[in-house]
């Protein structure tokens, strides 16, 4: 474990973000002594877990970590979704108010973060970031590897070829480190264990290959920084950006609508003549489902509504039907200003959100399966950390902050996602729902780590008081994790981070 540095001015800061890594799968290879430079690195008191955000996806998920806001106060809800407002159905005209960071809209991330929001790239101009879709505030010539993330993006997904993502972020953050004598903060994601991972299980032997590779590539890192006098006062954490688990059916929710006589719109579909629905899968383990995506509308509909025939133009309660899928934990809908109303197949729940206290009420049914709870955010945090679906209450509530929110969320159970026809290849195993083995990740670090619970977004907090930085004024992030002091965020010289309504 190294020591603090006497300056933040002489501070560095290293995020290295695994995609796709479960943290017992990174856990159990570290035991087995399979990451021998991993272990040299975090020693004993550097390895924790942290809850990453809701929907557990690429791109969405690290928005936290390079914002350190969560993705509805980013109002990027998704990796998928449709702009009610804007869209009146002329699919090709206004093709951009259906969004999809999965294809040629990928570019567009950066733009549609919401413009209060800063970036880590921002703050902290001396940064750098490999293989990174989030690069707002980021020069051409500080995100090197943008040409190599897109070529080898398509040769993995065509080829099912992924180590040769990570060996170019391998490559390139050395060559940075050995030409750059002024950074300050790096970015590194490595692609392959997410790429393995939804072509076989999470802890296939192509997955840990991927995994010990990662670890040589670290060592090689660590010993280029330790060359150059840095590592001392190097912060490195690495973090991953959700979970995964074996998918054993699809329940493709397009087709369901569609097979119910509802004219439903979804990616790469678009053309639907008057759909009555429109579906946007994230990861593919939850979706967002707009009623009546034409219509215009600024608000959302709260599920009492979804629940009548004339929402979706059916004989029938639509919902009901879809709680009784096996495929569905429960579904979400806005329930007034600050209120989430949750239904499940048995009934209904409540989430509120009242000045700085967060409650959870079980009513004909209990869907986060915990029972009742009130708290202020970081009780709740705790209370829920281990639980089926940690910090649920938190991420729907920030969920429903976007105006780009759908009317309805949707969760997976456990094995089942939403999505089959059009996700080629088939994904094997997936992510982007609520439960624990998505939103648990690991957070290693090598500077000791609090046993507090923390988020994936505080990170971000973390970083900028190692870097010595003002926190900006939108922010979710808490300074929990303050590396080489004893007292922690109290302390004087602690820049002041504090999350902000939830």
């Amino acid at each position: 474990m190294t020591g603090p540095s006497l300056t933040a001015a002489r501070r560095r800061a290293l995020l290295i973000l695994v995609d796709g890594l479960r943290p017992d799968v990174a856990e159990a290879a570290l035991g087995r002594g399979e990451l021998p430079n991993l272990a040299r690195l975090v020693g004993g008191d550097g390895i924790r877990r942290a809850i990453t955000a809701f929907p557990s996806t690429t791109s969405v998920a690290y928005l936290p970590f390079l914002t350190g806001c969560l993705p509805g106060r980013c109002n990027v809800p998704s990796i998928r979704w449709l702009d009610r407002t804007a869209y009146r159905g002329a699919w090709w005209r206004e093709r951009d108010a259906v969004r999809s960071y999965c294809g040629y809209q990928a570019g567009m991330l950066d733009g549609d973060i919401a413009p209060d929001v800063r970036t880590i790239f921002e703050l902290v101009p001396e940064s750098a970031a490999f293989f990174t879709p989030i690069t707002r505030g980021l020069s051409p010539d500080r995100d090197p590897t943008q040409g190599a993330r897109k070529f080898w993006g398509a040769v993995s997904h065509y080829l099912l070829w992924h180590q040769p993502g990570d060996d170019a972020v391998a490559r390139a953050v050395l060559d940075w480190i050995e030409r750059d004598p002024d950074w300050r903060f790096l970015f590194a994601q490595f692609p392959a264990v997410d790429g393995y991972t939804h072509q076989t299980t999470p802890d296939a032997p192509r997955v840990l290959e991927a995994l010990r590779r990662v670890d040589r590539s670290v060592g090689s890192i660590v010993a280029a920084l330790d060359a150059k006098g840095l590592l001392a006062d190097t912060l490195i954490t690495l973090v991953s950006d959700h979970g995964a688990t074996t998918v054993r059916e699809h329940l493709d929710l397009a087709v369901w609508l569609r097979q119910r006589g509802i004219p439903t719109l979804a990616h790469p579909e678009l053309w639907r003549r008057e759909p009555r629905a429109a579906v946007m899968v994230a990861g593919n383990g939850s979706a967002m489902i707009y009623a009546r995506p034409e219509s215009q509308r600024a608000t959302r509909w709260p599920l009492a509504t979804l629940r009548r025939p004339e929402a979706f133009g059916t004989a029938d309660d639509v919902i009901a039907a879809l709680v009784a899928e096996p495929a569905v934990a429960f579904v979400a809908a806005e329930d007034g200003p600050g209120a989430v109303r949750l239904a499940d197949a048995t009934g209904e729940a409540v989430i509120t959100l009242n000045r700085d206290q967060v409650s959870y009420q079980p009513g004909s049914s209990d869907p986060l399966g915990t029972g009742p709870f009130t708290g202020a955010d970081r009780e709740c945090l705790a209370l829920t950390f281990d639980a089926p679906y940690p910090d649920a209450a938190a991420q729907l509530l920030d969920q429903f902050r976007s105006p780009r929110t759908g009317d309805l969320i949707v969760v997976a159970r456990e094995g089942y996602d939403f999505r089959d026809r059009w996700e080629i290849p088939e994904h094997k195993a997936g992510h982007g729902s609520l439960f624990r083995a998505h939103m648990q990740v690991p957070l290693w670090a090598n500077h000791a780590l609090p046993a507090a619970p923390m988020r994936t977004v505080d990170v971000f907090a973390t970083l900028l008081d190692w870097l010595g930085e003002e926190a900006p004024a939108v922010l979710d992030a808490e300074l929990i994790w303050a590396p080489g002091t004893a007292t922690g965020p109290g302390r004087p010289d602690a820049v002041a981070i504090r999350r902000g309504s939830v």
